[in-house]
C-alpha cells in the first residue's frame, strides 16, 4: 500500500516568474464552496453531507507547467506531486495555501478537482455482440482473451461471481484504491495485485453499486445457474433457477479497475494506475468513465481534457456523455446589431428539502475569442416586472471573483446589499478572465441562495443573467444542472435554456469515444415476482430523453455513438444491496436475479443512463482490440462512423446530434476490423452499407444493408466480368477461389463497387 504524505510549506519562498495567481474562476468557486463547508452551521455543510462531501484542509487538483520549468518546483513549494504526463502534475495541497501556491511562475494553469457524478441479456443481441462470442461467419470467436477490461468508477465489489473464470479464480488483475486517511491530511492508495489480496478486498463504497454494475455490463462473465425473474406476463413474472442471461460484452478480457472519491484528479490518477498494468502485461486497453460534470467550457481545452487527451494515445478511453439531455442547462447566441443582448434566469428544477428554491451551482458565459463582454448578474421581481439589484461586470476581473452574501453568509471581503437581503440568504459571486489555454474570455457566476422565506415567501424575486455584447461575438453559457437549470419564466425579452449543450465538459476531450443512450427495454420482472416499468418512458429502440449532447465551438457533434442503457440488468454491489436489506427487510422488488454462495450472495439490478451505455461501447471495442490490437482512437471512431445502424428509430426519435453515428454494432463492426486488418477496405454508397469481410481463402461474406437481394459481379482490371453470383436477401456468401492471383473489383447491386485481393 502507498501511502502520500502532504508536505509541510516551507516559508519565505521565492516566485520563480511572476505572482500573478493561475487559478481559473471553477477552481475560485470550488475554494469558496470549501471556505464555506468549514462553517458547522452551513447550509452548504448539510447539502454537502448529503451528497457524501466532507470538508477538508486539503485538495487534489491537475497542474500544468511552463515549458522550461520543472515539477521539482511544486515539489519545492509543498506541492504534492503525485503522478506526471507531459506538463500536467496530479497534485495535492493545503486548502489555506492554494492561492499562493497558485501565483508560482513555473505554473501555466491550475484546475482545482471538480466533484464528478456517476452518470444484459437484451444489450448483446443489440449490438451484435452474441454473434462475435459465436464467431458468425468471423475467422474465430472474439470475447475479449488477451485485451484489458478497465473502469474508474465507485462501488465496485470484485469478488463478484461476475468478474470470475469458469474455474472460480478471479478476472481482477489489478485493483486500486484511492482515498483520503482519516485525518484528511494525506491519502492513500491501496493495492490489490494477487489473487489473495482482491479476495480480502470488500468495496470501497457501501453507498453506491455503479462501479459494479458498469463493469459488469462491459466484462461481466458468469453464465452459471442463478435465481432469475423472467416476465411471463404483463402482470407476473416467473423466479426460476436457470442460466445466468445477465452478462457482459468481453466476458473473458481481463479486468484492471480504480475506485475510491470521484475527483478529476483520482479518476486522472485512476487511469495512470491501468496503464501502468496495461504497460507491464503488454497488452491494448479499453477504459470506461461513466461518469462527468457540466462544470467547464466545453471545449476540449480544459487541463483535464488535456490531460484525457494524452492518455488517449495510450489506451482506448470510453466515455458516457452525461444524463441531462433533458434539461435546458445550455444557452448560446451569436449577437447582431439589433440583437446584442441574452438574458436569463436561474431556475431551481430540483427540490431539495429543507431548501426553498435551492439554486446551488455555476454558470459559466464564453465569448467565442479574447472579446470582453458586459456581464451582470440581477435579481427580478416578477409581480412588478423590475430588476431590483445589479451586479455588474464591465471590466476583467482577472479572475477575482466579488461575493454578494446575506448577513449569515458573508465572509471577509463580501458586500452585503439591503435588497439581496430581501430576495435571498446566501450568496453570489461573479467574476471574469481570459482562459488561457482556450484563448476565450468568459464569465462565472457562482450561487449557493435560498429564498429568504419572510421577505420572498412567495418565490417572487428571482435570479438572473445579463450579457451585453458585440455585433459578430458568440455566447455560450453552461449551466452545471447539478440544482438549477436557465428559464424565461415565460417572461417576455428573456432567453429559456437549451438541451444543445448539455454535453459533459470532460466529453469534449478530442481523444476518447463519448456514448449516449437508447434503449432497449421499458419493464422487468422481479425477484418478488412482480413487473415493473417506467410506464411507456422508454420505447424499445429510441433515443433515451437523457442522452445529453451539444455541438461545440469548434463544430464538432457529441456524442459519437448511441448504445444500450435503458433499462439495462447487471452486477451489483453486494455490500450496497446488504445495506438495503438491513435497512428495509427485502430488496426483492428491485432485484432480477441472485446466486447463493456459502460466504456470499451476489445480485444482478436493473438502471438507466449513459452511464450503462458507455461500457457496452467499451466491451465492443475490446471484442475489436482481441481482433487487431492496433487500433487507435482514430480507427474506432472511423469504424464506428461507417458501421453503426442508421435506422427509423435513429431517424424519428431524438435530436440527430443526440444519436451521433447510430446505433452500436459491434457486430458490423469487428468485420470492418478484419478487413481493414486485410488490407480491404468498406465503402459507402448513397444510404446503403456495403460489409464485405473474409470468410476463408478468396472466399467472402457480401452485407448490404437495406438490400432486398444481392447481385454480385466480380471484374477484373480489364472491366471484364469474371465471376456473377446472386442472392435472395442482404446477405450472400460468394467464393471466388478459382480466379486468378490479382486485384479484382466487386460490385453489388450495380452500384456499390469495392476492390478486393485474391491471393
Amino acid at each position: 500500500m502507498k501511502k502520500f504524505y502532504l508536505f509541510a510549506l516551507a516559508l519565505g519562498m521565492t516566485f520563480t516568474m511572476s505572482a500573478e495567481s493561475k487559478l481559473d474562476l471553477q477552481s475560485r468557486a470550488t475554494l469558496r464552496s470549501m471556505t464555506a463547508l468549514q462553517a458547522p452551521n452551513s447550509g452548504i455543510r448539510t447539502l454537502a453531507a448529503s451528497n457524501g462531501i466532507i470538508p477538508t484542509g486539503h485538495i487534489s487538483g491537475l497542474i500544468k507547467i511552463y515549458e522550461g520549468t520543472s515539477f521539482d518546483e511544486l515539489e519545492e513549494n509543498g506541492v504534492n506531486v503525485i503522478r506526471t504526463r507531459g506538463d500536467i502534475a496530479l497534485v495535492t495541497m493545503p486548502v489555506n495555501d492554494v492561492e499562493r501556491i497558485s501565483t508560482l511562475g513555473c505554473i501555466k494553469q491550475m484546475q482545482l478537482s471538480r466533484h464528478l457524478e456517476p452518470k444484459m441479456d437484451l444489450v448483446r443481441p443489440a449490438i451484435g455482440a452474441d454473434k462475435i462470442h459465436a464467431g458468425t461467419d468471423l475467422p474465430q470467436a472474439y470475447t475479449g482473451k488477451g485485451v484489458i477490461t478497465g473502469v474508474v468508477d465507485a462501488g465496485i465489489d470484485p469478488n463478484h461471481i461476475n468478474f470470475r473464470n469458469t474455474d472460480g479464480t478471479s478476472r481482477f488483475k489489478y485493483l486500486s484504491h484511492i482515498y483520503l486517511s482519516e485525518d484528511q491530511q494525506s491519502y492513500y492508495i491501496g493495492e490489490y495485485n494477487t489473487p489473495e489480496l482482491i479476495a480480502q478486498f470488500g468495496t470501497d463504497n457501501t453507498g453506491t453499486f455503479h462501479g459494479t454494475h458498469t463493469l459488469g455490463i462491459m466484462a461481466g462473465g458468469y453464465m452459471g445457474t442463478s435465481t432469475v425473474a423472467q416476465r411471463t406476463s404483463a402482470f407476473q413474472a416467473t423466479v426460476t433457477e436457470t442460466n445466468n442471461p445477465f452478462y457482459g460484452v468481453a466476458y473473458e478480457s481481463d479486468i484492471v479497475a480504480s475506485c475510491g472519491d470521484l475527483m478529476d484528479m483520482f479518476i486522472a490518477l485512476g487511469i495512470e494506475n491501468i496503464l501502468d498494468y496495461a504497460y507491464a502485461a503488454e497488452k491494448p486497453a479499453v477504459i470506461n468513465l461513466s461518469l462527468g460534470s457540466n462544470v467547464g467550457s466545453h471545449d476540449g481545452k480544459s487541463v483535464m481534457s488535456q490531460y484525457l487527451d494524452l492518455a488517449g494515445k495510450e489506451a482506448i478511453i470510453c466515455m458516457s456523455s452525461g444524463n441531462e439531455g433533458d434539461l435546458p442547462i445550455a444557452l448560446n447566441q451569436t449577437f447582431t446589431a439589433d440583437d446584442n443582448v441574452l438574458q436569463t434566469f436561474i431556475h431551481p428544477y430540483y427540490p431539495v428539502n429543507g431548501y426553498t428554491n435551492l439554486r446551488y451551482g455555476q454558470v459559466y458565459v464564453y465569448s467565442n475569442d479574447t472579446t470582453e463582454f458586459t456581464f451582470e448578474a440581477v435579481i427580478y421581481n416578477k409581480t412588478r416586472g423590475t430588476i431590483t439589484f445589479r451586479a455588474p461586470i464591465t471590466t476583467n476581473t482577472n479572475g477575482n471573483p466579488i461575493y454578494y452574501a446575506s448577513n449569515n453568509y458573508a465572509q471577509e471581503g463580501d458586500i452585503t446589499n439591503a435588497n439581496f437581503n430581501r430576495a435571498f440568504e446566501g450568496y453570489i459571486g461573479i467574476g471574469s478572465q481570459l482562459d488561457t489555454n482556450s484563448g476565450r474570455y468568459y464569465a462565472m457566476i457562482d450561487y449557493f441562495t435560498t429564498d429568504n422565506t419572510l421577505t420572498n415567501a412567495n418565490g417572487n424575486y428571482i435570479l438572473g443573467i445579463i450579457v451585453t455584447g458585440k455585433e459578430g461575438q458568440r455566447i455560450d453559457c453552461f449551466c452545471d444542472g447539478a440544482y438549477t437549470t436557465m428559464e424565461s419564466y415565460g417572461i417576455a425579452g428573456w432567453d429559456a435554456g437549451s438541451t444543445n449543450g448539455s454535453i459533459s465538459d470532460m466529453a469534449c476531450a478530442n481523444n476518447i469515444l463519448v456514448v449516449g443512450s437508447y434503449n432497449t427495454r421499458d419493464e422487468w420482472g422481479s425477484l418478488d415476482g412482480g413487473i415493473y416499468n417506467y410506464q411507456g418512458s422508454f420505447p424499445y429502440g429510441k433515443m433515451s430523453p437523457f442522452t445529453s449532447y451539444g455541438t461545440l465551438i469548434d463544430g464538432r457533434n457529441l456524442p459519437h455513438v448511441c448504445a444500450p442503457g435503458a433499462t439495462t440488468i447487471s452486477s451489483s454491489n453486494q455490500y450496497y444491496i446488504d445495506a438495503y436489506i438491513n435497512a428495509y427487510g427485502n430488496a426483492d422488488n428491485a432485484l432480477q436475479a441472485k446466486c447463493v454462495e456459502d460466504d456470499r450472495t451476489n445480485y444482478w439490478h436493473q438502471q438507466i443512463g449513459t452511464s450503462m451505455a458507455s461500457p457496452v461501447v467499451a466491451g465492443g471495442i475490446a471484442l475489436w482490440l482481441e481482433a487487431d490490437p492496433t487500433l487507435t482512437i482514430d480507427d474506432i471512431k472511423d469504424i464506428i462512423a461507417t458501421t453503426s445502424i442508421v435506422d427509423a428509430d435513429v431517424t424519428d426519435s431524438g435530436d440527430p446530434i443526440q444519436w451521433g453515428a447510430g446505433k452500436f454494432d459491434a457486430y458490423a463492426g469487428i468485420k470492418e476490423v478484419l478487413n481493414r486488418k486485410a488490407g480491404i477496405s468498406n465503402v459507402i454508397a448513397d444510404d446503403n452499407r456495403l460489409l464485405i469481410n473474409s470468410i476463408g481463402d478468396n472466399c467472402y461474406n457480401i452485407f448490404l444493408s437495406g438490400a432486398d437481394s444481392i447481385d454480385a459481379t466480380i471484374y477484373n482490371i480489364a472491366g471484364q466480368p469474371v465471376l456473377i453470383q446472386s442472392g435472395e436477401s442482404n446477405e450472400l456468401n460468394i467464393d471466388a477461389s478459382q480466379l486468378a492471383s490479382g486485384v479484382y473489383i466487386l460490385t453489388v447491386n450495380g452500384s456499390n463497387s469495392q476492390r478486393i485481393l485474391i491471393k
